[in-house]
């Protein structure tokens, strides 16, 4: 069962083996048991202990089996070959015999059982009487529950053997494991589903990465392993061993395995009506189901791939029989939240016929799940009729899922009209993440009378408002601008949709967006974290809306510096939505790399946001791969990784992100800013000033400000001014801190910015902490007194070490390349024939503040302090015509 090589076997049970093998040394005890489920490496351990100990004396080898324990005494049969054949049907003269052999050796020997939990009844009482009075010692193997044998309990209950439980590896075990059996690196996404679909038991995990690498569920991209497709859980190759483990049952625990797997969850009072305790024992101990032990105590299979398994090999004729036999009990018909879709399932497989009402309700449950299969099959049964549309739209829904586009759209085409309700919000949202017309909607049932206190929401909204159908799909319209307008907009709808939570709450988290890259953290974050908890109810059947909520929760916390929140937020939905990372696992790296970025831990932030790359390049249902694209680029120029950063940026540039705007022009910002620093581009900084003046005139302040920032990262130290004019606009701490930094910058203030880096420090800002002090720096280049360079020197090396950066990364550069650029060749000479920057501005059709910013940075490349030096040199490189 356990052919598992003993490296991976033994990941996570290091500690078992190292304290079993102590115990065994330790002459006050008399040995160990290591108690864990099938397939959780007991084998493996055992063998490890004992190369770990290399035991003085013999060791005596039992092993047990289901069929030899009906053989009295069978185990021992190697080691009674001295014993007359008609005293092997004696347990007194077998007792003497083995005791003899004990007491004969000058250690005692040591008996090493693997399935314990298998000897007869005389062997256990034998081997424990034997240890007990230090005739031997004990290192047995164990399955849980009730099977283990009570003699070796009373032996742990005195305390003179020690007991090890093997629980089910953890999250970062089961991570080692993969990439153990990967040979490779994988992505956590990759571990994080297969942990939960095998509930962490190591065979079924094994075997489940041995499928998915054969089959292309996960696939190589760039030496490391990725999630391509779900996994079809009864093909894994355990399977057959599940199988024939379960068939060798007697047949009420056959029937009882079954019905959970179909039917489950369920309580354990439904299962003992149909059932009795002995046999649940039984089938937990076998690894085959499990039991909660809190008050609802429910029953279901002992992971999903399991009850996947057992519910593929139940035969149709048996199925229907089984189906029956419950459904005839008392409170049958109440059913656990997540057996909804399992019992759909069975009714489909026992040919039970369902109304179209069921139908479109399985299919509507499956699609929230990410079920396509059940959806597809659901909808597609739904017959000719008033339900019809609606089960065409959820037919589009799981096309949509599925990448088909074209047929997503087609099948949305084909419901032609909707009563307004939640079809028609699916349907308008479907429409806008196509890009095609929406299904026409009607009013609903009771439209007639809008302004009746008791009418529904969904009628109110309907009647009152000028634009419905427009209202909902700025839910989805991810490039409706960022301008006055649309917040106008988003607030109306936000009041309009009062009372429906799946319009009010994605709504919310729009408006909460939108305000905080307008610099209004504090307020964004406000409403945000009074919709946040209700987003997983109000957008479970709209499709992948609970992920945009989810993105605009995540960038929320990253502008307002909530560093643990989001690491809990990003964990929190890894582990308990593991089926939807093949959709969103992308973007929780992009999270996770943005938020990275903006706490300058530049080395982390890459290898994250590299796994974005790749992750949304599988699936990316929002259009977030080219904003990875640009921050990776930037990242890998940071640290100094030029190829990567030169790859992202080519990758960024053929296709930029085009929605939403508040995250388009910090986009093109950062890959400007990456391709700054690893080559010379025509009129790099103009773009950057371009971009914030584009954010500016759109009110997003806080992006402004994130732009400008990169600005002056790469020299451009008369965007320090600006800097000051945004954060103005920018709530919280940070942004008080900027402007300080602003004003320091402007200034060459050295000690104002040592001060500033020392508050960002202490306040958890580590870039803007870093960013100060290396301006801070580089004002001192030229300080006749060298030993303040040398303190913010030393500052900013404790601070890189702090955040895993090596000194060689300059987060701040000193200033642009000596050679001019072309607009700046340009404006060099307009002014040496005594241009004004008003006529500069005007020939050019530049404002006059970006041709005082070519300016400052035309006299730092060429060491200048006076306009009449720009003139001599203008007239020496280009004189005037004759």
């Amino acid at each position: 069962m356990e052919s598992l090589t003993d490296g991976m076997a033994l990941i996570g049970r290091s500690g078992v083996v190292r304290d079993a093998a102590a115990c065994l040394r330790d002459e006050s005890r008399s040995g160990a048991i290591v108690v864990g489920g099938v397939g959780s490496g007991k084998t493996a351990v055992i063998r490890e202990v004992l190369r770990e100990v290399q035991p003085r004396g013999a060791v005596i080898r039992l092993a047990p089996t289901p069929m030899l324990s009906a053989v009295p005494f069978g185990v021992l049969a190697p080691y009674l070959d001295s014993l007359p054949a008609h005293d092997l049907d004696s347990a007194a003269a077998i007792s003497r015999a083995v005791t003899a052999r004990l007491k004969a050796e000058p250690i005692p020997p040591l008996f090493v059982v693997d399935d314990a939990h298998s000897l007869d009844r005389g062997t256990v009482q034998l081997v424990a009487q034997a240890v007990a009075t230090g005739a031997a010692r004990l290192l047995a193997a164990c399955s849980p529950g009730p099977s283990m044998p009570e003699e070796f309990l009373a032996l742990w209950d005195d305390g003179l053997i020690a007991k090890y439980d093997l629980p089910p590896l953890t999250r970062s075990e089961i991570h080692q494991f993969c990439e153990q059996a990967l040979r490779a690196e994988a992505s956590p996404w990759v571990s994080e589903l297969f942990g939960k679909v095998t509930a962490g038991n190591p065979y079924m995990l094994k075997s489940l990465v041995e499928y998915a690498r054969k089959t292309g569920v996960i696939a190589p991209r760039k030496g490391t392993w990725y999630l391509i497709s779900p996994p079809v859980l009864s093909k894994v190759p355990a399977a057959d061993l599940v199988d024939h483990r379960v068939r060798s049952m007697p047949a009420e625990e056959q029937s009882v395995a079954a019905i959970v797997s179909l039917a489950g969850p369920l309580s354990l009072g439904q299962v003992l009506q149909f059932s009795n305790p002995k046999t649940v024992d039984a089938l937990e101990m076998a690894g085959i189901i499990t039991v909660s032990r809190d008050q609802d105590r429910t029953v279901r299979p002992a992971s999903p791939l399991v009850g996947e398994i057992l519910r593929d090999r139940v035969p149709a004729g048996r199925s229907a029989s089984l189906r029956a036999s419950l459904l005839a009990l008392p409170g049958a018909g109440t059913a656990h939240p997540e057996a909804f879709l399992n019992r759909f399932r069975w009714a489909l497989d026992c040919g039970a016929l369902l109304s179209p009402a069921e139908l479109l309700q399985a299919a509507t449950a499956a699609n929230a799940a990410l079920d396509t299969a059940t959806a597809r099959r659901a909808g597609s049964a739904v017959p000719d009729g008033p339900l019809l549309p609606e089960a065409r739209v959820q037919l589009a829904y799981s096309d949509y899922l599925l990448g088909r586009r074209e047929t997503a759209a087609s099948h949305l085409s084909s419901a032609r009209s909707l009563e307004y309700g939640r079809p028609a919000i699916l349907a308008a949202l479907l429409a806008a993440r196509l890009r095609v017309a929406a299904p026409a909607v009607g009013p609903p049932a009771g439209a007639a009378s809008p302004r009746d206190a008791n009418a529904d929401p969904a009628c109110r909204l309907w009647t009152e408002s000028a634009a419905p159908g427009l209202a909902l799909s700025l839910l989805a319209a991810r490039d409706e601008g960022a301008g006055p307008d649309f917040s106008e907009r988003l607030h109306e709808l936000v009041d309009e949709a009062t009372g429906i939570a799946e319009i009010q709450v994605p709504a919310i988290s729009r408006l909460a967006e939108l305000q905080s890259a307008q610099g209004r953290v504090v307020a964004a974050l406000e409403a945000d974290r009074h919709a946040w908890p209700d987003a997983p109810d109000a957008t479970r059947w709209l499709p992948l809306v609970y992920e945009d909520v989810l993105a605009n929760h995540c960038l929320n916390l990253i502008r307002a510096g909530e560093w643990d929140e989001l690491a809990s937020t990003v964990d929190d939905y890894a582990a308990g939505l593991p089926s939807r990372l093949l959709y969103g696992g992308g973007l929780l790296h992009l999270m996770r790399g943005y938020s990275r970025v903006r706490q300058g831990r530049f080395p982390e932030s890459l290898a994250e946001l590299l796994l974005a790359v790749e992750e949304l390049a599988i699936a990316d249902p929002w259009n977030m791969g080219p904003f990875a694209h640009a921050l990776a680029a930037y990242a890998a120029a940071t640290v100094g990784r030029q190829d990567e950063a030169e790859e992202n940026a080519r990758a960024f540039r053929s296709a930029p992100l085009r929605d939403p705007e508040t995250l388009r022009l910090l986009a093109d910002a950062y890959c400007t800013a990456a391709e700054l620093s690893f080559h010379s581009v025509e009129d790099t900084s103009e773009r950057l000033e371009q971009l914030a003046e584009l954010a500016r005139g759109e009110g997003l302040r806080g992006v402004e400000t994130e732009i400008l920032r990169l600005a002056l990262r790469n020299g451009d130290t008369t965007a320090a001014q600006a800097l000051e004019g945004s954060t103005s606009a920018v709530e919280g701490h940070e942004g008080q801190l900027l402007r300080i930094y602003a004003r320091g910058v402007a200034a060459s203030d050295t000690a104002a910015l040592t001060a500033v880096s020392d508050e960002a420090m202490n306040a958890g800002y580590l870039l803007l902490a870093l960013e100060a002090a290396q301006q801070a720096a580089r004002c001192l280049e030229n300080d006749p007194h060298k030993w303040r360079l040398t303190v913010v020197q030393r500052k900013v090396h404790h601070r890189m070490v702090a955040a895993g950066m090596s000194e060689s990364i300059n987060i701040v550069h000193g200033g642009q390349q000596a050679d001019l650029t072309a607009r700046e060749a340009e404006i060099l000479k307009l002014v040496a024939r005594g241009a004004s920057n008003m006529e500069i501005a005007t020939a050019l059709t530049l404002s006059t503040r970006t041709v005082e910013g070519h300016l400052y940075r035309i006299f730092g490349k060429l060491g200048v302090s006076r306009r009449s030096e720009l003139v001599d040199i203008g007239l020496e490189d280009d004189p005037p015509p004759s």
